[in-house]
């Protein structure tokens, strides 16, 4: 089984399984920010052996839990909420462990029931049980077969809170004793990553009262919206020489479509063979050879995607650059080469430009797809709600890695147009 990745703190670009034409790279639009997701983690598939020796249904079993569309006018009803279960090491008087993998079809994270992770080492240390609850608006968990803005109404934080303890409190877990196991007869855990770690510091601060103990990791619990510190940890502790080449070329960029003449900004365009209408989304869309940091791991090797970029721009003849890097003709002439020839393939396809990084068309499926299962939509609501994490350029007090052209209103107008 796959240690979780989480728990040393990575956050890992993942997309749930999307509606509609995708990307090559799963997303249904290559110029938007990066979900703030868990990655996956394996489980055995067939029956389970409990620690008494009881076969017990598989990891992938999947339940159902009729849920409150809204807390606040129970009258309203319920959806189903699907979840995962297992009472492997379950004895009585042990805690119950309750995760959300958050913005995300929760198929798939059933190995965060097993002692793989550290759901499933507590359980196992604990004599506890382990539950993956699927989010409200996410997967097939929905209160309303579409993602309007009117059925995204009651797609909150607050309510997401709330699904926690009302799940705690009413659920009949289908094991030996399962209808005795509420917060008022069992310890019960809450633990969650990213921005499921987030959710969880929430739940203990607005209901303190529910969960014995809670375990948030890498939980992203300050809302920033104009988020340029994101890329800080990159620009700092990427390759140095790649650094200063990739701040060089961005600021050359900015330069040249703020003041440059038709024909300086037509050259860079022809370089990277991206004919864009609008710079912004030009300029926005190298933040995605930056974005792929977030797929690095401590054990990452020489093909992960970020290095490779960062070799197309510093390895020459076979030599590496110095720390100060090659310099802005020789990285901008780099990476337009490695766009265009390698990388625009790899998160476009056979998509044109203004079909995959364009942002300025509100016909386009990825702003009017209101289908379930749509993970972008439903954590786009929720970025542009309440949590932000727009993440753009720096202030002109800071260098930049990424285009200062792309400001938190570029990426609100996206998601506004996309919620209309």
């Amino acid at each position: 089984m796959m240690t979780p990745l989480w728990i040393v703190g990575a956050l890992v670009l993942l997309f749930a399984s999307l509606t509609s034409a995708r990307l090559p790279d799963g997303r249904l639009h290559a110029n938007m920010p990066p979900m703030l997701t868990i990655p996956q983690a394996t489980s055995p598939e067939g029956p389970v052996t409990s620690r008494n020796g009881t076969t017990i249904p598989p990891y992938n079993t999947t339940y159902y839990f009729n849920q409150l569309i809204d807390h606040n006018n129970p009258s309203l009803g319920t959806f189903v909420q699907r979840y995962w279960h297992t009472w492997e090491f379950y004895e009585p008087g042990g805690p119950v462990i309750l995760f959300t993998p958050g913005e995300v079809n929760a198929d798939g994270y059933d190995g965060y029931l097993t002692n793989g992770t550290i759901n499933g080492r507590i359980a196992q240390q604990q004599n506890g049980a382990t539950i993956v609850l699927e989010h409200r608006f996410y997967g097939y968990s929905n209160p309303y077969n579409n993602l309007s803005v009117a059925s995204l109404q009651v797609h909150t934080i607050q309510q997401a809170i709330d699904d926690l303890v009302y799940f705690a409190y009413n659920v009949d877990l289908p094991m030996p004793g399962g209808n005795h196991v509420t917060p008022a007869e069992a310890p019960w855990i809450l633990i969650g990553g990213s921005y499921s770690g987030a959710l969880t510091s929430f739940t203990v601060v607005n209901q303190p009262d529910v969960f014995r103990a809670a375990y948030a990791s890498s939980a992203v619990v300050e809302s920033i919206v104009d988020y340029w510190g994101y890329f800080e940890p990159i620009r700092e502790y990427m390759p140095q020489n790649c650094s200063n080449d990739v701040q060089a070329v961005i600021a050359y960029i900015d330069e040249t479509f703020i003041s440059g003449t038709t024909e300086e900004i037509d050259a860079i365009k022809t370089l990277f063979n991206m004919n864009l209408t609008h710079l912004d989304d030009f300029a926005g869309a190298l933040r995605n050879n930056l974005w792929d940091w977030q797929s690095l791991q401590p054990d990452s090797g020489p093909d992960m995607q970020f290095f490779q970029f960062c070799d197309a721009l510093e390895v020459k003849d076979g030599v590496s650059a110095p720390i100060e890097g090659w310099g802005l003709d020789y990285a901008l002439n780099a990476w337009g080469t490695y766009w265009a020839d390698t990388y625009y393939y790899l998160i476009c396809g056979d998509y044109s430009a203004e079909e995959c990084l364009g942002s300025y068309d509100p016909t386009q499926s990825y702003y009017t797809d209101i289908s379930i299962n749509n993970a972008a939509r439903s954590w786009e609501w929720i970025v542009c709600n309440y949590m932000g994490f727009l993440q753009d350029g720096a202030p002109l007090d800071q260098p930049t890695i990424v285009t200062r052209l792309i400001q938190p209103i570029y990426d609100e107008a996206s998601e506004e147009s996309r919620q209309s």
